[in-house]
């Protein structure tokens, strides 16, 4: 119960790297908030975990709108009384990965907003709440392409590349208010949207060519989701408290930044 007592606030939380963090967290004794753009119900998550007697509760929002940021924070710190836990995950859309010069002009912005600006969106959201009762981890998960180029993730690597020195950058700002900042960096993830997503493009694709060699070069194996939401876990609970700023690398091997 390494997160008991904490109120945690997962965006992206309803599926992928996000549902296994939002379930990893709630196991661990935090009351969980997840996040996801507006639907008719809430996430299947949310109702599995509350079945298993977990505090959870549903906060639609578009994390590309700044002004739904603050009002998703807000409404969670009227109910729950604080904000201890804000990891990021997930985008609001902004293209797929291809090959830089098969990508149209139109899509650098909707590429950048997807993978970086959203995910500042959401701190700048969650810094007043955190800032009032001293305390706060933000845990950003971003593409291990900001660190090694993949072919095909020239758009994708330079947001991410962005939110790793933005994540040194305002973890020394916040320091003094006693939050800490880190990020996640991660490679081709089995059973998530991107993963299968390959696939529908055929084997000739240049995406799909980059997968199979990723995973054929993979000593320790792929990541599943849930090794992410474990690295997540020691970045949000007490146990990482001297760290900030820092990002780390789960990619089974693949490659040592």
């Amino acid at each position: 119960m390494r997160l008991e007592g904490k109120v945690a606030l997962v965006i992206g939380g309803s599926q992928s790297l996000g549902e296994a963090i939002s379930i990893e967290f709630a196991e661990q004794g935090a009351q969980i908030i997840v996040n996801s753009r507006q639907h008719a119900e809430p996430p299947a998550v949310v109702a599995r975990l509350q079945q298993k007697g977990h505090t959870v509760a549903w906060e639609p929002g578009d994390m590309s709108d700044p002004a739904s940021m603050i009002a998703v924070v807000e409404r969670v710190v009227a109910q729950f009384g604080r904000l201890d836990i804000l990891a990021v995950s997930g985008s609001p859309g902004g293209g797929k990965p291809d090959l830089f010069e098969d990508m149209p002009p139109e899509e650098y912005a909707r590429m950048l907003n997807g993978q970086l600006i959203s995910r500042m969106n959401c701190l700048h959201a969650a810094v007043p709440a955190m800032s009032k009762q001293g305390y706060g981890k933000v845990v950003f998960i971003t593409s291990d392409a900001g660190r090694t180029p993949t072919p095909s993730e020239s758009l994708v690597g330079t947001a991410a590349a962005g939110l790793m020195f933005f994540t040194r950058a305002v973890g020394k700002e916040l320091a003094r208010k006693g939050i800490r900042v880190n990020c996640i960096a991660t490679t081709l993830t089995k059973n998530t949207p991107i993963h299968n997503y390959a696939q529908l493009y055929g084997e000739d694709h240049v995406l799909s060519k980059a997968f199979a060699k990723i995973e054929s070069q993979t000593p320790f194996g792929m990541n599943v989701p849930s090794d992410i939401a474990k690295t997540a876990l020691y970045l949000a609970s007490s146990d990482s408290d001297q760290v900030s700023g820092s990002v780390i690398s789960v990619n089974g091997g693949l490659s040592f930044p």
